[in-house]
């Protein structure tokens, strides 16, 4: 292995070590929670809690009261009318028969009836008889115990009751350890489960021996029981349908007298029993308010409601409880690692609240009690034991990284240290007018000087307002109270000396910022420090990371950075509006063949370029054209890292239209040079060469006329030449006010002569008095100037000529208007293009060698105007030059 790839491995074998590292943490903790939930179903550590969710449920879950279930209550107000308890069986004998008669479907008689009366034996005939002539009467019995660790009873109705009565049911209902009336057993007995409860009798009794399926849970072993104990079996929990007094309720003594109407009884079940306080089986329940227990009698009315209904909630059975449980408890072991930070308590809450809503789903939708209160625990003990396994892997990360910084070098320094304070200082006093500097330490010692003069750190009085000797000291100070940097400043420099040069000298003396490092006094470390360090570090690959983008932007040719996968990873602004787009994020992460379909290579193709670069790895430099005539100098490079692996390419992309423009330019100078410019002196020469070997020589006036006609024109092409030249070298910088009115004025007087030896009269047409603007005068005189000569030289003798100039959307506008022969519409789009020439009808050619016109496209553009021709061949020819006001001129008709 290379020393090189030491660094590179280890860090690999570390962030490995890492990532394995926590989610096997979080498994074991997941694991330790899973028993941690597992014991408390077992042991029912916390059941009160659940409970206390199961009762709160409860109480947002009421239905009405059935309308043919009435309770005839034994309540205070039947005490006082009929007497006090115990009542003569007679009376009971009195309401069973009224009821009979009022057509109750079936009566439910919650009294105890389980010795003979010595007194009255005849009321104990007439009870039975009533009971056994109703048919439909429903007595209890009970489990008894005479003393703590005597032999359990069933207490049964006295004997001719029991067989008189329809259907007889234990009233046992179960407390919690809370003492609060939950749930019930369908099925008790001592020994074996053999007695319905009275409810469970009623509905057998009403539906002809049905109900043998019944629900609930069930016991293990039923049969396994002992005279000594109570069997249970088909446990189920109780559906309150509302809080005590919700099912409706008529007084003993209201329905013994007939003050009751019949109806309310006919086709009901009726329910017998004591409502009034100290007298019966009142239990709290979880309907139940403060202080206000449920009558034994209405806890059997919501029994047989909530049977008939099917709402027989059963609890959840320990098996699938516990799978319930650990699946709950599985998802944040699978979410917390997989989620960021800042969303793994909005988990785990929404996790709580999911275990709550599907508990209250599971009971409400499918009348089944899951105690969720175990897997709450989990998930609440889940989230800080989690946080705190982030927080100790997020140490163990910071200090490992600070150790693999410390011990690697800085990539790359803005400011290299080894030099020295003073190399830099000697670089910035070449730069900025300070005659010599002082560096000191945190302590005022002097650390490096270059001291011309003595410089002191109070400002001297000057005597003499004009001297131009008196130094004056300039103190700077280092961040971070690293020490101080005392320039030395003649006073006529202190006034030339800009804040750009303070910056200048500010920026350079930050790079001394170090933080001061202090040993820790203990092996404890504060995450406060870890994550300032880390900070430290981050800030420095940020700045680097700055450093870099900031060099790409700022490059004057395009960057862009290729992947081997032909991805660009890194940009600027200028290689993206090179190609055609908006910005570098728009070509952020495409790809490279995309990027250049509209860039043509110079006999070559991508496919080809891209191929030298990155399989032959050659550095290559090419040319290539974008639509819209912007020509491109396209480099591409091979990119490699220090192993010398390859992974991509760099392409530098740098304009050079407007060289290839120039150069373009100067192939047509050098045309132009070689042929129009010759053509005059080539015709001079032979007009000599020819009259002196001429028997018929010319006059001395006639070949002076020649000879004059020939120096014109060479000189008239030389001049337009020239001019040109001088108008595309132009500065707008060099613009000044002017007054348009005035330019068009001049114009039309220069040209005066040459239309006035024509015959053709120049019509002006300006309606402004004055339109000043920003630009050239001597150009935009001569660009009008070519215009006009250009019309008088094509227009016909005796013609017109007309000269306008109106004001229009902000721009001035000067149109000239001839009544020549027109320019054919093909030639019309070349007319402005340097060198060229337009022929007109009569074999006539237009604007000369097209330097004129050419010249006044050019002025156009930098007076960031336009040129508009308008022509019909035979109908003369309509040249316009239109040149923006800026909103600062004036402008007056």
């Amino acid at each position: 292995m290379d020393a090189a790839d030491a660094p590179r491995n280890s860090v690999q074998v570390a962030a490995r070590s890492r990532s394995v590292w926590l989610p096997t943490s979080w498994g074991i903790i997941s694991l330790l929670l899973a028993a941690l939930s597992f014991w408390l179903i077992h042991s029912d550590w916390l059941w009160r809690w659940d409970q206390l969710l199961y009762d709160s449920q409860l109480r947002f879950w009421s239905r009405p009261a059935p309308d043919d279930i009435v309770i005839v209550a034994i309540d205070n107000a039947s005490l006082a009318q009929i007497g006090r308890w115990p009542w003569s069986r007679e009376v009971h004998a009195a309401l069973i028969r009224r009821l009979d008669q009022a057509g109750a479907r079936a009566i439910v008689v919650d009294v105890l009836f389980t010795e003979a009366d010595a007194r009255s034996p005849a009321s104990d005939q007439r009870l039975v008889a009533a009971v056994s002539a109703s048919g439909k009467v429903v007595l209890p019995i009970v489990f008894e115990q005479s003393s703590p660790g005597e032999r359990l009873v069933e207490t049964l109705p006295m004997p001719a009751l029991m067989q008189a009565a329809a259907a007889v049911g234990h009233v046992h209902i179960d407390l919690d350890p809370d003492g609060i009336a939950r749930r019930v057993h369908l099925l008790e007995g001592v020994g074996t489960p053999h007695w319905p409860s009275m409810s469970l009798a009623l509905l057998r009794l009403l539906d002809g021996g049905g109900w043998n399926q019944l629900p609930g849970l069930r016991n293990p072993d039923p049969t396994q029981g002992t005279v000594q104990h109570i069997v249970r079996d088909h446990q189920i929990l109780l559906a309150f349908a509302g809080p005590p007094g919700h099912f409706k309720r008529i007084p003993y003594a209201d329905a013994l007298s007939g003050t009751a109407a019949a109806d309310n009884f006919r086709d009901k079940i009726v329910l017998v029993g004591a409502t009034a306080t100290g007298l019966g089986d009142s239990l709290p329940t979880p309907v139940s308010g403060w202080n206000q227990p449920m009558a034994g009698v209405e806890i059997n009315a919501n029994l047989i409601d909530a049977l008939r209904r099917g709402l027989v909630i059963e609890s959840m059975q320990t098996p699938w409880r516990v799978a319930l449980t650990l699946l709950l408890l599985l998802l944040p072991y699978l979410f917390y690692p997989r989620l960021k930070p800042r969303y793994v308590l909005m988990t785990s809450v929404s996790l709580l609240f999911a275990t709550l809503l599907l508990s209250a789903l599971l009971l409400h939708a499918f009348q089944v009690w899951f105690p969720p209160v175990a897997a709450l625990a989990g998930l609440m003990l889940g989230y800080p034991l989690w946080s705190l396994l982030r927080l100790e892997h997020t140490v163990r990360y910071l200090e490992q990284e600070l150790e693999r910084l410390h011990a690697e070098p800085r990539s790359v320094s803005f400011y290299d240290e080894s030099l020295g304070a003073s190399n830099g200082l000697n670089f910035l006093e070449r730069i900025v007018p300070f005659a010599g500097w002082v560096l000191r330490d945190p302590h005022g010692r002097v650390v490096s000087s270059d001291i011309r003069n003595d410089i002191s750190t109070q400002v001297p009085a000057e005597t003499d307002s004009q001297s131009a000797s008196v130094v004056r000291p300039i103190n700077l100070t280092i961040p971070g109270q690293q020490g101080m940097l005392t320039l030395q400043l003649p006073s006529e420099l202190e006034r030339s000396l800009s804040e750009e040069a303070l910056n200048l000298v500010n920026e350079f003396i930050r790079q001394f910022d170090r933080p001061i490092r202090s040993e820790p006094r203990n092996t404890t470390e504060l995450i406060e420090r870890r994550i300032e360090q880390v900070q430290l570090a981050v800030a420095e690959m940020r700045s680097m990371r700055g450093l870099i983008t900031d060099t790409l932007r700022q490059m004057l040719d395009g960057v862009l950075v290729i992947n081997s996968g032909g991805q660009v990873v890194m940009a600027n602004d200028q290689a993206a509006r090179l190609l055609g787009f908006d910005s570098e994020r728009s070509i952020a992460h495409a790809e490279i063949l995309q990027l250049t379909r509209q860039l043509t290579l110079s006999g070559s193709s991508w496919e080809q370029a891209l191929r030298g670069t990155l399989v032959e790895r050659k550095t290559l430099s090419l040319e290539g054209q974008m639509p819209g005539e912007t020509e491109l100098l396209i480099q591409l490079s091979p990119l490699s890292l220090t192993q010398g692996n390859l992974h991509g390419m760099i392409v530098m992309l740098s304009d050079i239209t407007r060289l290839k423009q120039s150069e373009r330019k100067r192939a047509q100078a050098i045309n132009f040079l070689s042929h129009d410019l010759r053509s005059p002196i080539t015709s001079l020469l032979s007009l000599l060469q020819w009259n002196e070997n001429s028997s018929d020589k010319l006059s001395t006036e006639e070949m002076t006329r020649r000879v004059e006609h020939y120096a014109r024109r060479a000189l008239r092409l030389a001049d337009s030449f020239l001019q040109l030249a001088r108008a595309e070298s132009s500065d707008q910088s060099a613009f000044h006010e002017t007054d348009f009115v005035n330019i068009v004025h001049n114009a039309v007087d220069e040209a005066f002569a040459e239309a006035n030896s024509r015959g053709i009269r120049l019509l002006r047409d300006i309606t402004l008095d004055e339109a000043w603007l920003q630009g050239d005068a001597g150009l935009l005189e001569r660009a009008l100037t070519n215009l006009l000569e250009n019309a008088i030289r094509y227009s016909p003798a005796d013609s017109s000529i007309e000269i306008s100039l109106r004001l229009q959307a902000g721009y001035v506008e000067c149109c000239i208007r001839d009544h020549g022969d027109g320019i054919p519409e093909a030639d019309q789009k070349r007319i402005f293009d340097p060198f060229q020439r337009a022929q007109g009808s009569g074999s006539r050619y237009r604007a000369g060698t097209g330097l004129g016109l050419t010249f006044v496209m050019v002025v156009a553009e930098k007076h960031r105007g336009t040129v508009a021709l308008e022509s019909k061949v035979g109908d003369g020819s309509r040249f316009c030059l239109r040149i923006p006001l800026d909103s600062a001129n004036r402008t007056t008709g």
